[in-house]
């Protein structure tokens, strides 16, 4: 694999974000800031689920441990439990998702977090897939999925600017 240092990457049809971003296999990302731990289910994971209907949250306050049941999320396939990847006691919960589930749909990895928690041990960062560690992990599904090496597509995902594009690019050529 070549240089991760693109903020986000795509496997198949999965957005991975792969900057200061960690995983775990039940594809959960935990994105951590002091002694915070923003957590969220992946690209991969909303997809499974389909559409969220309804979010069922941890208490602030709570306690939890890594494979505690963080929250539950029902979906047009079922319900399905978000396995917590770090001890902590929960500092915040997304109730803007409470009237908005879909969101998690929409933009997984940022509007679309679950739960914010204060970690009662940073080390356990070190027990979580890195971004790298992921997309590998991620590629091997999709080609499970698959059957075949084909259908997977590695790439970084840039934003150019409008500035950037050339006339025939951007679908017009500028009269003179």
């Amino acid at each position: 694999m070549e240089d991760i240092g693109k903020e986000e990457v795509l496997v198949g049809r999965y957005i991975i974000k792969a900057q200061k971003y960690y995983y775990t296999k039940d594809h959960v990302w935990v994105l951590v800031k002091g002694n915070i731990a923003r957590v969220g289910i992946t690209d991969y994971a909303q997809f499974q689920i389909d559409v969220v209907e309804q979010i069922q949250f941890p208490h602030q306050g709570d306690y939890l441990e890594p494979q505690d049941t963080l929250c539950q999320i029902e979906g047009l396939k079922g319900m399905f439990e978000v396995i917590c990847p770090l001890s902590g006691s929960v500092e915040q919960v997304n109730t803007y998702l409470e009237d908005n589930p879909s969101l998690i749909n929409e933009d997984p990895y940022e509007d679309g977090w679950l739960v914010e928690l204060r970690m009662s041990d940073q080390l356990e960062i070190e027990d979580l897939m890195t971004a790298e560690d992921y997309i590998e992990y991620v590629e091997d599904i999709v080609k499970a999925e698959g059957g075949s090496s084909q259908f997977i597509s590695t790439e970084t995902i840039e934003e150019e600017s409008i500035e950037e594009l050339s006339d025939e690019e951007f679908g017009y050529k500028e009269e003179k």
